[in-house]
């Protein structure tokens, strides 16, 4: 399939936020693609990527791929969210251990405080091969849809990109709270 962007603006989508409108002719006809801003920073964080024009390029690309049985997900995002939740393990277990000093009724032994951090930094290490790893089962579902099809690379592209670069702040900004909301919802799950 042959995709050109053919349009694209900047919207306040209602219960998505700002968004990236995408007028594509496909050959299929025209399509209209709304890209939340809040998704190109989710997948910014969760997959532990700084570039926010690689996620625009999965994101085009990824929701042409063959469609998922009901009920699952792409391998890549369940590989991320084990490492979101080794990075909360971490995150939370640091903040606890912090929290049991010496006189205090949360007090520990040196032996129990030494094999706790042992496993923390087990984590920290788990979370950053998880991530490197969806980062690279990401990609391969990407190159794999690629197979299939093709987003030409003209004005319409890279009128896109620029705007997806002139907002980059607003990214970052987004891509904080998505930090800050991703620790509380996955420490409650679990």
């Amino acid at each position: 399939m042959r995709v050109e962007i053919i349009g694209t603006e900047i919207t306040d989508e209602p219960g998505l936020g700002p968004s990236y409108r995408i007028t594509q002719r496909t050959d299929l006809g025209i399509e209209l693609y709304v890209l939340p801003r809040s998704a190109i920073a989710a997948d910014l964080e969760l997959y532990g990527v700084d570039d926010p024009l690689l996620v625009l390029d999965w994101r085009l690309h990824g929701y042409r791929g063959e469609p998922l049985p009901p009920g699952t997900i792409e391998a890549s995002l369940y590989t991320a969210a084990e490492a979101q939740q080794a990075r909360v393990f971490a995150l939370y277990a640091r903040a606890h251990l912090g929290g049991a000093t010496v006189g205090t009724d949360t007090e520990i032994t040196d032996d129990l405080r030494a094999k706790i951090t042992q496993e923390i930094e087990q984590a920290e290490t788990d979370v950053d091969d998880l991530t490197a790893k969806a980062r690279r089962m990401r990609a391969d579902e990407i190159d794999a849809i690629r197979a299939t099809v093709t987003i030409v690379d003209d004005l319409g592209l890279a009128e896109l990109r620029v705007r997806v670069l002139a907002d980059a702040a607003h990214i970052d900004v987004d891509r904080d709270i998505v930090r800050r909301q991703l620790a509380p919802s996955l420490h409650t799950a679990t």
